[in-house]
């Protein structure tokens, strides 16, 4: 995926068929000045003075760490693994540190089902950070999200309306358990999981991911397989098939251009490859699938 991704949806009404407001993911590099300037005008702030919102907003930190400030619940440290929740009508700021920067995934949205959620006392304006941990799931319907609404495919608000309210309730029932420890094997893989979802279209190694995991590569391939059921590599193979479905079902890209989009070898590598896995070339599954 891109590093960054931000769509807002202009004259949103906010009423029960427009409940998404914007949609988005940025990586900001350690030493950058934030926020940039691709923020529309009512979202982008000044870091020191804050600002207010008509929405929710959930905003998931994967990488790096900063500082949460809100009207409501003070001052916060956010670590890597983190949600927080910007609540309607409430000043806050929020900024990575200096030195690491950050990655994170926000949505904003607004609605009745979610604004149950929180009057149910599952989420308050004193305690809006949630523990979820660098998971899978969480950061899947993320990306799911931005898909969604790069597409704006018929019903698109209803689903990420759907969207958001599983998401509420998951990252609501993962910090009730505490299933999802920032410290543990679990959670490394985890990271790993997100790391080759985001990095799909380039080329990289295990070794570096399980670096990049915080593991040496051989305890990384073995707790991998035990958890994924797979190796690493074939997890990461199988998430480029996933992205070649998907670009091959949506757009009219050529089955080269594919190939090297995603980093294949080759044309022809990707095909046999692809053919493999499931059952039909490129050229075939899109004859099939693909848009008519």
């Amino acid at each position: 995926m891109e590093r960054t991704f931000i769509k807002y949806f202009v004259n949103n009404s906010m009423g029960p068929d427009k409940n998404i407001s914007s949609v988005g993911f940025e990586e900001i590099p350690s030493g950058s000045s934030y926020p940039t300037l691709n923020h529309s005008a009512g979202y982008y702030f000044n870091a020191d003075k804050g600002r207010v919102l008509r929405e929710y907003q959930l905003v998931y930190v994967t990488n790096g760490e900063g500082v949460l400030e809100t009207e409501n619940g003070g001052v916060f440290s956010i670590k890597r693994g983190m949600i927080f929740v910007l609540f309607p009508g409430e000043w806050h700021t929020y900024y990575p540190n200096y030195e690491t920067g950050w990655s994170h995934y926000w949505i904003g949205f607004g609605g009745s089902e979610v604004e149950g959620w929180i009057k149910r006392g599952y989420c308050s304006k004193e305690t809006p950070v949630f523990k979820v941990g660098i998971n899978d799931e969480i950061v899947s319907l993320f990306r799911k999200a931005i898909y969604v609404a790069n597409e704006e495919q018929s019903l698109y608000q209803q689903v990420l309306s759907g969207l958001v309210v599983y998401l509420v309730a998951l990252m609501c029932s993962i910090d009730k358990n505490r299933c999802v420890g920032n410290g543990d094997f679990s959670s490394k893989i985890d990271y790993a999981c997100v790391l080759m979802r985001e990095l799909v279209e380039q080329s990289v190694s295990m070794q570096e991911i399980a670096v990049k995991s915080g593991m040496g590569y051989s305890l990384f391939r073995k707790l991998f397989k035990e958890r994924m059921l797979c190796a690493p590599v074939q997890y990461f193979l199988n998430l480029k098939i996933q992205k070649a479905v998907e670009l091959l079902t949506t757009t009219t890209i050529s089955v080269k251009e594919i190939a090297y989009q995603l980093s294949f070898d080759s044309p022809a590598y990707f095909s046999a490859r692809f053919k493999k896995q499931m059952g039909k070339s490129p050229v075939e599954y899109r004859e099939e699938y693909g848009s008519k």
